[in-house]
């Protein structure tokens, strides 16, 4: 893997960046830059000069600063970090991006179903890559669209084709991923239970890509039981093993007893809706993992997952839920976007800008996973892959109030030096710093650098 210290990831992420002008490309990658030290500032607050913060606006709005174009090079950097992996693990998911509060924006549209109760704004769908050892990579692919006014019955939905269905997504992200990686190394998709789509599990796949998604509806099965969680739950027990989880956003991460049936399931056609009728059944693993023992007041885990990954024994069972658990991370690369770089709080005020924003916003949030993850698999990495000279050496004086070595900290002392300045305590029982601590930690080292370089100004 290549070199990904905050220069060079900067300078990576957006090095294949063609928007028809080096200097556009160049003040695009400033923003970025701007914005990889202090996540959560305003344009104002990044900019260095009220005229700098113009030009910003001006780039924002830039017909020629393409979303695609961007999101081109993201993918590419991330195709390139990828390297010579023999197996990536690509999550997906969508998420919403609430701008209620611009009344007068334009191009956005409801979030809920049409009537204005679920907000107003747009919606982002995404896949990353992950490192086996789950160090998110980059962006692999990205859709933003905002919704119309006439969203529909559920009903109504129900009877259109598949490609004009907001589930379309999934088989397009399926596909584009496929379609930017090398055949020669292995893909397992990984989605939760709104990916659920027949299509999507009888979508035909390229050679050593693989799906691994969570199932949602109790679908008719080949098999005297009819049903799949009926089926599901006449196979026997496979033996149970331990796995720490994340169960929501707000709770800290738990060990969970899992225990284990599965099996072979063949997978019938729906037969109401609107369907392709060349659809043939599709012949799939299931696995059910469900919690034992789960403590007083938590509602315990029953996954039910779909794969066609070869299923023999409780060890691939593991594997795959550890795989699947994984999944974890592409909502943190949302969170991060919302809460880290605040993209809701955006004052722009139409689709196209925000959209430009949110592009440019991925790489941020994408190299914040990266440098909380890294330290966690890597944690004897030199820190310079993550931090400059000048951020490692400030951190080390604050830290041990002595002169800095010449021989840089490891990754992850500098993660957590930098977590303490973000709030995190580090006592016995509190774990690795999270990412919410570490933007907040790289925004106070950054103003600690700005005021060392004022203060020394032949060190710059």
């Amino acid at each position: 893997m290549r070199s990904s210290s905050r220069q060079s990831w900067d300078t990576d992420d957006l090095a294949a960046l063609n928007l028809g002008d080096k200097r556009r490309a160049d003040r695009v990658r400033g923003f970025v830059s701007s914005r990889t030290q202090q996540p959560g500032g305003s344009i104002p607050q990044v900019s260095a000069s009220s005229a700098e913060a113009k030009a910003y606006y001006r780039l924002l709005s830039n017909e020629a600063v393409e979303p695609d174009a961007i999101r081109a090079s993201l993918q590419q950097a991330a195709v390139e970090r990828i390297g010579d992996e023999q197996l990536i693990l690509v999550p997906q998911d969508t998420t919403t991006i609430d701008l209620s509060g611009l009344l007068a924006a334009q191009g956005l549209g409801p979030l809920g179903g049409g009537d204005g109760t679920g907000g107003n704004g747009l919606f982002v769908h995404s896949a990353i890559a992950v490192s086996v050892d789950g160090v998110p990579l980059g962006l692999l692919h990205q859709q933003c669209w905002a919704r119309t006014d006439q969203v529909g019955s559920k009903h109504q939905r129900d009877h259109l084709p598949i490609q004009q269905k907001e589930s379309y997504r999934w088989l397009q992200t399926l596909c584009a991923v496929e379609a930017a990686i090398d055949d020669d190394i292995a893909l397992i998709q990984i989605a939760d239970r709104e990916s659920d789509i027949f299509e999507l599990l009888a979508q035909e796949r390229r050679e050593n890509s693989h799906l691994l998604l969570r199932a949602c509806q109790n679908r008719r099965v080949e098999g005297p039981e009819g049903l799949l969680w009926e089926q599901l739950a006449q196979m026997p027990s496979a033996g149970s093993f331990d796995l720490m989880v994340h169960p929501g956003p707000h709770i800290t991460v738990r060990k969970a007893q899992l225990q284990v049936r599965f099996g072979p399931v063949t997978i019938q056609p729906p037969i109401s809706g609107t369907h392709d009728q060349s659809l043939q059944p599709v012949r799939l693993n299931a696995i059910e993992v469900r919690e034992v023992n789960a403590p007083k007041g938590v509602q315990p885990i029953c996954w039910r997952l779909l794969t066609d990954l070869p299923v023999q024994d409780l060890e691939d069972v593991q594997r795959y839920v550890g795989y699947y658990e994984k999944r974890w991370l592409i909502e943190r690369y949302h969170y991060v976007l919302k809460s880290g770089c605040r993209i809701e709080d955006s004052q722009l005020r139409t689709f196209d800008r925000l959209e430009r924003l949110l592009a440019l916003l991925s790489a941020v949030a994408l190299r914040l996973l990266w440098i909380t993850y890294s330290a966690r698999a890597h944690p004897d990495a030199p820190c310079t892959v993550a931090f400059s000279d000048a951020e490692w050496q400030l951190l080390y004086r604050n830290a041990t109030h002595q002169e800095p070595p010449e021989r840089p900290p490891t990754l992850h002392q500098a993660v957590l030096w930098t977590a303490k300045l973000g709030g995190f305590l580090g006592r016995k029982g509190d774990g690795e710093p999270g990412v919410k601590v570490l933007w907040r930690g790289i925004f106070a080292l950054h103003y600690m650098v700005a005021g060392f370089l004022l203060a020394n100004p032949t060190c710059g």
